[in-house]
């Protein structure tokens, strides 16, 4: 299976099963995710993150992706995600509100697990209100 291949075996596998088991096959156990706060390692950063969009956000679903460029062990991709708000205690977010934002990420892959990502997301920017900074 290719690198792309790879990555959108386990987005459908993700997006339709947030508590899948299939994580350890497609990441390494010393994975890395880069983000613009903080690096994560380990294997727990990607459940919690599917876990935690399905917590926040129904009805969610990749609307596009697209692949930038692909070599033998890296994949620069992006994703634009889709998902509606959910009810929450908080109320300054407007429940049943469709929301949708980019996510760019490069994958290093070593044999055929990924090891390293960088990521970088809008979602934090869609749910702030227009023309406020």
């Amino acid at each position: 299976m290719s690198p792309k291949q790879q990555i959108e075996m386990i987005l459908q596998e993700l997006f339709s099963n947030p508590k899948s088991k299939m994580i350890p096959e497609v990441f390494a156990s010393d994975y890395i995710a880069h983000t613009s706060k903080k690096d994560y390692v380990g294997l727990k950063i990607v459940s919690q993150w599917i876990q935690n969009l399905n917590r926040f956000l129904s009805d969610l679903k990749i609307v596009r992706l697209e692949f930038i460029y692909e070599a033998k062990d890296l994949v620069v991709w992006k994703r634009t995600i889709l998902g509606k708000i959910k009810p929450s205690k908080k109320k300054n977010l407007p429940a049943g509100k469709l929301i949708k934002w980019d996510e760019m990420i490069i994958s290093k892959f070593k044999g055929n697990q990924i090891v390293e990502e960088w990521i970088t997301s809008e979602f934090l920017g869609t749910l702030l209100p227009k023309g406020k900074t």
